[in-house]
């Protein structure tokens, strides 16, 4: 086990806290800035916003892997202690919320397939393809966001005491907020973001002119 310093810090913890902390300042600089950008009418404005966005996606996109990829490694190579956790910290009763979001958010997704294949589309989205561009299909949205993050979820729900013992022995300092409330607000965010494309289809399809 890492020993904590006076604090209750770990110093190599506080430099990856570092990192991430000049990595989010870092991306939401290149932001204004491409915004900024944007707001100026000149060739050169043009062509910097056009090569600063790309960057910044790319950019953004590698952090995002990195983070998460590292804190998943950190959390899958976490030893589980012997001694049993005090059953308030499972938060039996908040998981039953969960639970209920959980089921709220499948039902959800199933109402959207069935949407998707056997209701006309409109006219402003024809075969469900949206109104952009590049006429991205809703089926994209929903196999890339919708599906990944409820099998995580239904994951996370029904290992929930594992889930809650691995994060806690993950984490090398003591957190502001208790792990397992972390946890719960996590499961409830991620089933509102399951619903991008309901929210799309809506605005863009149903409700857009």
């Amino acid at each position: 086990m890492i020993p904590w310093n006076p604090d209750g810090r770990d110093p190599m913890n506080q430099n990856e806290l570092s990192v991430f902390y000049r990595g989010v300042l870092l991306l939401v600089v290149g932001g204004l800035s491409i915004a900024l950008l944007s707001s100026i009418d000149q060739p050169w404005a043009r062509y910097a916003g056009a090569t600063g966005g790309v960057v910044l996606v790319l950019g953004g996109s590698a952090f995002i892997i990195f983070v998460t990829l590292r804190q998943f490694i950190r959390f899958m190579n976490a030893p589980i202690g012997d001694e049993p956790l005090s059953p308030a910290l499972y938060l039996d009763r908040w998981i039953r919320i969960t639970r209920l979001g959980l089921a709220a958010s499948v039902l959800l997704a199933v109402i959207l397939v069935v949407v998707l294949l056997f209701v006309d589309p409109p006219r402003q989205c024809p075969n469900w393809h949206l109104p952009d561009r590049r006429s991205t299909p809703l089926w994209l949205l929903f196999f890339m966001l919708t599906v990944p993050l409820l099998v995580a979820l239904i994951f996370v729900v029904i290992r929930w005491r594992w889930v809650v013992r691995k994060a806690i022995a993950s984490v090398d300092y003591p957190p502001t907020i208790p792990i397992p409330f972390t946890l719960v607000v996590t499961v409830l965010f991620g089933c509102a973001m399951a619903q991008v494309p309901w929210v799309v289809l809506v605005t863009k399809c149903w409700l857009g002119t």
